[in-house]
């Protein structure tokens, strides 16, 4: 995955993906305080990215530490959060950390972009093993609705930019591949030509939490984004109409 997300990928996550991780990591921030009024402000993101929902901890006082595969999203997050974060580049189904957190989460659908259910079990381990007990994991999965979304070509054009998106989803394959291409203008005038290409997996959500169980994680529940502290009721339901959806565990 480190292919993916040089050269100028992150300028253009910041700018155009920045709605998203925004909104959700002062959700989460939200939660945590009403899982755990009391618990220690410090967390862990898995995935971190450019360090957006990182941030948003950061900014209530939170000491965060961050996983990213990549080092140009984490080049990114530095120039966000500055010297006072902790930035690891490892891949967050093979990482070790020396101190364990109070909370860690996990967003953009990381499970979908892991693949098979070994590397899932492994990610669902590594962060295991770094939350202490009492501690609560928060990590969201695109949804097969969500994932039909990428059967798509569009053309967005700003006067910094003109990016193509292409998409398909093979659904009996449980794979999708998502290419996002165009020019972007540096801060020096000049543009700058770039292509990523994201592979994105069907997870079989009833299997996923079964993995969360087999890891460990004990009370697992789905939630929305517009609400993650309810559990929801009407899975079914709620899995054919949401792009995606949240899992909320806590380690004994």
């Amino acid at each position: 995955m480190e292919a993916q997300y040089a050269d100028r990928f992150p300028q253009v996550y910041d700018r155009y993906w920045l709605p998203y991780p925004r909104r959700i990591g002062a959700a989460l921030r939200e939660l945590h305080q009403k899982l755990a009024p009391d618990a220690e402000r410090r967390m862990l993101d898995v995935g971190c990215g450019t360090g957006i929902v990182t941030a948003a901890f950061q900014q209530d006082g939170y000491e965060v530490t961050g996983v990213d595969i990549s080092a140009a999203m984490l080049a990114r997050a530095r120039e966000r959060l500055g010297a006072a974060a902790t930035l690891i580049q490892a891949d967050a189904s093979d990482f070790q950390l020396e101190q364990r957190f109070p909370l860690a989460v996990s967003t953009y659908d990381i499970p979908n972009h892991i693949g098979d259910l070994d590397r899932i079990r492994s990610y669902l381990k590594c962060v295991y093993a770094a939350v202490s007990p009492g501690g609560w994991f928060v990590f969201d999965v695109a949804t097969l609705t969500g994932l039909r979304s990428i059967n798509n070509a569009q053309v967005r054009e700003t006067e910094d930019a003109i990016l193509l998106y292409r998409g398909a989803l093979d659904e009996a394959a449980g794979r999708g591949i998502y290419r996002i291409s165009g020019v972007t203008r540096a801060p020096d005038g000049r543009y700058d030509r770039f292509q990523v290409t994201i592979t994105n997996y069907v997870v079989p959500i009833d299997r996923l939490l079964d993995l969360v169980r087999e890891v460990g994680w004990q009370e697992p529940y789905l939630a929305t984004t517009s609400d993650l502290t309810t559990p929801l009721v009407d899975v079914d339901t709620a899995l054919a109409e949401q792009p995606r959806v949240f899992v909320i565990c806590r380690h004994p």
